[in-house]
């Protein structure tokens, strides 16, 4: 009797301890299941008007595009925030997926990751004060401008000319507040950026004529499997996106104009 007790209890146990370890192997599989359907974003949550906070909220055209593009992928979203030259370091981290913050394809970054097809083309130029007398960018030799460290915009100006000095600030809102309260006598940034900004702002100031270099923006992935797969997919909704209609209403209420008409 009392064999077939402690056989009975046996069971019970072995039973008990197959329950739980076929709970644990479902419940990790639904845990991996949940990670593989979710992109993981990262933007300053600065730059206007391609990826910056409104009431707590991150939004902007880039944000926007990147959300459309996940929804339509089947993909959850999530979304981490840092100053623009720690976004790369999360990419090569792999905390991130990819970055959607105005991203320019520059030959040194195309050496080291994948970028999908282009969803916007920019010109780099500088902001100044509007009762300045600087009518061009080389008005400006020999005087001071903003930029964001880590930015392509930066170094767009700096290989234009480098005879307009450079002074780097960590955030897009410090380079702003840098003009405001007349530490320097512009910004860089891209024309359409500069002028969204200051017809959001009302701040009074004019962009200059002529362009330090036209970029190309567009998501990056890494070099690897998985980058490769997903810029597979972006490539193939970014398309949809365009066709109907979405990338021009985004570009619309962000810029006031059809970035589409430029990929033509």
């Amino acid at each position: 009797m009392k064999k077939i007790l402690t056989f009975g209890l046996g069971g019970l146990v072995l039973i008990g301890l197959l329950f739980f370890a076929a709970t644990q192997v479902g419940r990790t599989q639904s845990t991996t299941n949940e990670k593989q359907k979710t992109l993981t974003f990262a933007a300053t949550g600065t730059s206007f008007p391609t990826a910056y906070k409104k009431d707590g909220k991150l939004v902007g055209f880039d944000v926007e595009l990147a959300n459309a593009v996940a929804k339509g992928l089947g993909y959850k979203t999530q979304w981490i925030t840092s100053e623009f030259d720690g976004l790369f370091g999360q990419l090569d981290n792999g905390k991130i997926n990819t970055i959607a913050n105005d991203v320019a394809v520059t030959p040194e970054r195309a050496k080291k990751y994948l970028f999908t097809k282009t969803y916007n083309t920019e010109a780099t130029t500088v902001a100044v004060a509007q009762n300045s007398a600087y009518k061009t960018l080389k008005d400006l030799e020999g005087k001071t401008v903003a930029g964001a460290v880590g930015s392509n915009n930066t170094a767009n100006l700096k290989a234009y000319d480098a005879k307009i000095n450079v002074k780097t600030f960590e955030g897009r809102d410090d380079i702003y507040q840098a003009l405001l309260v007349g530490h320097v006598d512009g910004v860089i940034n891209t024309r359409n950026n500069l002028a969204a900004l200051i017809k959001a702002k009302g701040y009074k100031w004019k962009i200059l004529r002529g362009n330090a270099a036209s970029v190309e923006i567009a998501f990056p992935f890494p070099k690897d499997a998985a980058g490769k797969k997903l810029q597979k997919q972006f490539n193939a909704e970014l398309t949809k996106l365009e066709k109907n209609g979405t990338l021009s209403k985004l570009s619309q209420k962000y810029f006031g104009y059809d970035v589409s008409q430029n990929l033509k």
